[in-house]
């Protein structure tokens, strides 16, 4: 008799960076699992962890949370196509390279929505994203409409924009990050110099390319790179045409 696997099920946001994270490990692994929306209005679905940090991977009678520390779980628990090196130079150099993404990258894309360049193109956006996370967890109209101006004042996302160093302009900081970006892939094909896709390089791809896929009006994109372009190629011929959390149908783009 063959073993029954435990279920995997990933509780989130669908539009949570974090969480797109932990799908793009998932996926990449080719492991089946549900994803249960979270609604940000009271949290109910994850009231068995007594916290309201998302993302939540409960794999059969256990969970964890962190993204990055669900990575390593998920490793451990499935070796087959792992996202981690086996040498430990490696795996600590992974491990950094996933350290900026959570300390630099990922907090650019909240200062976009704290700080708005062009208040149109921001309202837009923040639309687009209420719209997937009522999509998911049906919320009021009016919370849908007011959800632009709910995310600039969250506090989580403000305290996470103050600790950047706000002297630095939008542009600037881009440019800065696609040299940072390059710089972390030393001339190898993928993150770290590693010849097949890691935890870091699955942790970043959806944060570069969601805004793309998602049709998001951005303007001083990682995107912008050459460079950083065919990397994002490179790891999504490892993945689903979605690698998001979102369904297809809100998805304007599938490719680069």
């Amino acid at each position: 008799m063959s073993e029954v696997k435990p279920s995997i099920q990933l509780f989130s946001y669908p539009t949570s960076p974090y969480a797109q994270k932990v799908g793009c490990y998932l996926k990449y692994k080719q492991l089946s699992y549900k994803f249960v929306a979270v609604n940000p209005l009271n949290n109910a679905e994850i009231r068995f962890t007594r916290q309201r940090q998302v993302p939540v991977l409960q794999i059969g009678e256990q969970w964890r949370k962190d993204s990055s520390e669900l990575g390593l779980w998920l490793d451990e628990l499935y070796p087959q196509k792992t996202i981690m090196p086996v040498e430990q130079a490696d795996r600590a150099k992974v491990l950094l390279i996933d350290r900026w993404i959570s300390d630099s990258l990922i907090p650019t894309i909240f200062r976009r929505a704290v700080e708005w360049e062009n208040p149109v193109d921001s309202i837009l956006n923040g639309w687009k994203l209420s719209r997937a996370v009522s999509d998911a967890t049906p919320m009021p109209r009016y919370v849908r409409l007011m959800w632009p101006w709910g995310i600039k004042r969250a506090p989580f996302i403000v305290n996470m924009v103050k600790a950047l160093d706000l002297t630095e302009s939008i542009p600037a900081m881009t440019a800065r990050l696609q040299r940072e970006f390059v710089e972390h892939l030393e001339s190898g094909p993928y993150l770290g110099g590693q010849s097949e896709p890691s935890l870091a390089d699955l942790s970043a791809y959806p944060i570069v390319v969601s805004g793309h896929l998602m049709g998001m009006r951005v303007k001083n994109s990682l995107l912008d790179h050459p460079v950083i372009v065919e990397w994002s190629r490179r790891v999504q011929s490892h993945l689903p045409d979605n690698p998001l959390l979102v369904p297809d149908r809100l998805l304007m783009r599938t490719h680069l």
